[in-house]
């Protein structure tokens, strides 16, 4: 393996391999990016590139020291182990791709993009040792699930999950398990419930954490409120 390695780094030809090798992994970097710059990400073709870049660059340099401590065997105490590089940048690009993961109301949004600068930072590495068809097969499915997966998605039938707060006059707690039944049978998903009173008004709160599909939401809480006339009034929040 080693001498492999030094076949491709010997004097006069590693800049030039080591230059492609930055080339094609900041290209395909690039490519996921630019898609992520089209859906208006926060990471998008500069930071993909880049990842991928430095990534590339910490392999080649990896590589090349490996070369250079490796031939002089016993002569030196430094030993270089290049895959450990490999360990420390994918380690070290979850701190990246945690920037990019913003909770918004009861969703989260920018793992897509944070699974990207993974992938990408994989791709740049796989770049910076050579193994080009790797990296441009990674690419073309990274490509893949960003955008034909995700056109996919988009025409199958969406669930949305939203918190419902129910307010009811009485302080019983059996009325809980009643509208659950009733909404499972319009086809939506009660993930979480919980039960509150008070007392003094004489009055009590439910609270539905339910999945539905995005457009029969709406209707099925008002077919449901309708059912259920005993309801003060449904919240969503």
């Amino acid at each position: 393996m080693l001498a492999e390695i030094s076949r491709d780094f010997s004097m006069g030809q590693w800049e030039l391999t080591a230059m492609l090798r930055l080339i094609v992994a900041a290209v395909l970097g690039g490519l996921i990016g630019l898609e992520r710059e089209q859906h208006g990400r926060s990471a998008g073709l500069r930071t993909h590139l880049l990842v991928a870049l430095g990534a590339a660059t910490a392999m080649v340099v990896s590589l090349h020291f490996g070369v250079i401590y490796g031939l002089k065997g016993a002569t030196t105490s430094i030993r270089v182990d290049p895959a450990r590089v490999a360990y420390g940048v994918m380690g070290g690009i979850g701190c990246l791709g945690a920037g990019t993961i913003i909770q918004s109301g009861l969703g989260v949004r920018g793992l897509t993009t944070a699974a990207c600068l993974w992938c990408t930072a994989a791709i740049g590495l796989a770049a910076g040792f050579g193994m080009f068809v790797v990296a441009f097969l990674a690419t073309v499915i990274v490509l893949f699930a960003l955008v034909v997966l995700d056109y996919i998605d988009r025409k199958l039938p969406a669930r949305i999950t939203r918190k419902v707060v129910i307010r009811i006059p009485g302080t019983s707690i059996e009325q809980i398990h009643q509208y659950e039944q009733m909404l499972q049978q319009k086809g939506v998903k009660v993930i979480l419930a919980g039960y509150s009173s008070d007392y003094q008004k004489n009055c009590s709160t439910i609270t539905l954490r339910m999945s539905a599909r995005i457009e029969r939401l709406r209707q099925v809480l008002d077919e449901f409120h309708k059912s259920a006339p005993e309801i003060i009034d449904i919240e969503v929040v």
